[in-house]
């Protein structure tokens, strides 16, 4: 999808939020909100929405167009259901009905580049996941929780590579995720969390 199609996208569904009932929104995904604007913590850092023009700042990206980013947040906002409930169960990426089609694909440009890059650098993952308020857990050499938003949490294992095997890796949905965002939007809120992790450049 080219930057067009995103700024396009992301003007529609602009439009679609300014028609929405924000307080009712703010209080159903745990959100602070004011006159001006609903707060939003996306992978531990502060976006805001304008009330009044729907427009999505970051004050770490207030000079940068994430497009791709900021339609995951209006996504979140306009397409969760108003009875939208966590399970506390967290399954596999493969077995979210919905992103199953998606498997190879989030395997090939997800899991696979992440686990490559952290191999051997246990440290580091652990650093970054500290930096992104993950909760160390101890299922995996490096086990950690991290919240998307505050009503999506992702829960990343990552076992070490030796001399006989790679490193290899893995990300825990809860299963009703799709209640919380659009099914479509999923793939690439999978892929987000990891791609942070991995930038030397991040925002943290």
């Amino acid at each position: 999808m080219t930057t067009s199609n995103y700024e396009r996208l992301y003007t529609h569904y602009q439009n679609l939020f300014l028609k929405l009932d924000h307080p009712q929104i703010a209080k159903k995904l745990h959100l602070k909100y004011d006159e001006n604007q609903i707060h939003i913590p996306f992978f531990n850092r502060h976006f805001t929405i304008n009330r009044c023009t729907a427009d999505i700042i970051c004050p770490l990206y207030k000079n940068c167009d994430h497009y791709h980013e900021k339609l995951l947040i209006l996504h979140h906002l306009y397409f969760h259901k108003s009875d939208a409930k966590n399970s506390g169960s967290m399954v596999a990426f493969r077995d979210i009905r919905e992103c199953a089609d998606f498997e190879p694909a989030y395997q090939k440009t997800t899991i696979t580049p992440f686990a490559a890059y952290f191999n051997r650098k246990t440290g580091l993952l652990k650093k970054r996941a500290n930096d992104m308020g993950g909760q160390i857990n101890s299922y995996s050499d490096v086990g950690f929780t991290v919240n998307a938003f505050p009503l999506i949490s992702l829960q990343f294992i990552f076992w070490d590579g030796d001399e006989e095997f790679p490193a290899n890796a893995n990300i825990l949905f809860d299963k009703n995720i799709a209640q919380f965002i659009h099914p479509e939007s999923i793939p690439v809120l999978a892929d987000v969390g990891p791609k942070l992790l991995m930038d030397d450049n991040n925002y943290f």
